[in-house]
């Protein structure tokens, strides 16, 4: 029994310090996470900021990412803004994009209202535009409600 002892307390330990491991993952999950929508003007927000799994439409050389900003309804967002960067901090995440071509990049705070829904705040000027009249680009508005889509 004395040769199980040792054993028994190492194993369990090890059970105790994986379990606790696995808690601390389990709550630091982002609350960011999903399909964000804000359909008057057609932005969409793709978020997964635990991992890097959201593959980019007609960009999947680029593998895996955290994230992308786009539109596809009539006021559609012009290109694809990348997520380059980010870092969250309680109940607001500090969002980095780039445009499809490189040229251009946008700060964005994201603040959680609840469980569903978000405000998107550009910082720094806004840069995003959407095609307007078919062939003019305007910015879009640079604060909006957003809602997570399932």
């Amino acid at each position: 029994m004395k040769r199980l002892t040792p054993f028994i307390i190492s194993t369990f330990a090890a059970f105790v310090i994986s379990l606790a491991g696995a808690l601390t993952s389990f709550a630091q999950k982002s609350d960011f996470n999903g399909n964000l929508v804000n359909e008057e003007l057609g932005v969409n927000l793709h978020l997964n900021l635990d991992e890097e799994s959201i593959i980019i439409p007609g960009m999947s050389f680029l593998g895996p990412t955290n994230g992308y900003l786009d539109g596809k309804t009539n006021n559609h967002v012009y290109g694809v803004w990348m997520l380059i960067n980010f870092k969250v901090e309680g109940n607001k995440a500090k969002l980095r994009f780039s445009n499809d071509i490189g040229s251009d990049s946008q700060d964005i705070t994201l603040t959680q209202l609840d469980e569903n829904t978000f405000e998107y705040v550009a910082t720094g000027g806004n840069a995003i535009r959407k095609v307007q009249g078919g062939n003019k680009l305007v910015k879009i508005a640079s604060s909006m409600t957003l809602h997570r889509v399932q």
